[in-house]
């Protein structure tokens, strides 16, 4: 793939958002921290996987569609016995043409899964309790490309709006991983 490719592109253009997001959700050393992870990643996919369930998809993505992971977190929650959030995100609105970089973001972060996976496994957290949701990011390996081709191929296509609604949906993620250490208690 070249680097004038549409995914390069994006990458530069969110590279700072995608950096001070990684820096808010940091490191898990314990199983508090890991909670407070596991409670803003439940805000933030709930409120987008609302949001994509009203988005009238593009004859293009054919079949494909991103692995819904909010009943994943909520399992994962229950195994610490943590109860869900009350705090809440609004559902991320979103069209058509605000669909590829919301699902830049979210296909994106099952490559980062990848690490947070063994992380999750050093402390005790694997694919049969607690880190349901990594472990189904971190196994699934054609997720990933099929969106890039997607990316890639998609027409009509807006650079300005994908990398505004990539940049939307790191922000929202960032709020998620704020918000519910206010509702920890």
């Amino acid at each position: 793939m070249s680097h004038d490719s549409r995914r390069h592109l994006l990458r530069s253009l969110t590279q700072q958002a995608h950096a001070e997001l990684d820096a808010s959700i940091g490191g898990f050393d314990s199983a508090g921290d890991y909670a407070g992870y596991l409670k803003g990643q439940y805000v933030f996919r709930r409120a987008v996987e609302v949001g994509l369930a009203g988005v009238t998809w593009p004859a293009g993505f054919g079949d494909w569609r991103p692995r819904p992971l909010a009943p994943l977190l909520l399992a994962d929650l229950e195994d610490l016995d943590l109860d869900p959030p009350s705090s809440t995100l609004p559902a991320i609105e979103m069209t058509p043409a605000d669909l590829l970089g919301v699902l830049y973001v979210l296909e994106g972060s099952g490559l980062g899964a990848r690490v947070l996976h063994r992380r999750a496994a050093e402390i005790g957290f694997d694919g049969r309790f607690g880190a349901r949701h990594l472990a189904a990011q971190a196994g699934d390996r054609e997720s990933w490309p099929a969106f890039l081709a997607l990316l890639e191929s998609a027409e009509p296509f807006d650079m300005g709006r994908t990398v505004s609604a990539a940049l939307a949906t790191f922000a929202a993620a960032g709020a998620a991983f704020e918000r519910p250490l206010d509702a920890v208690g």
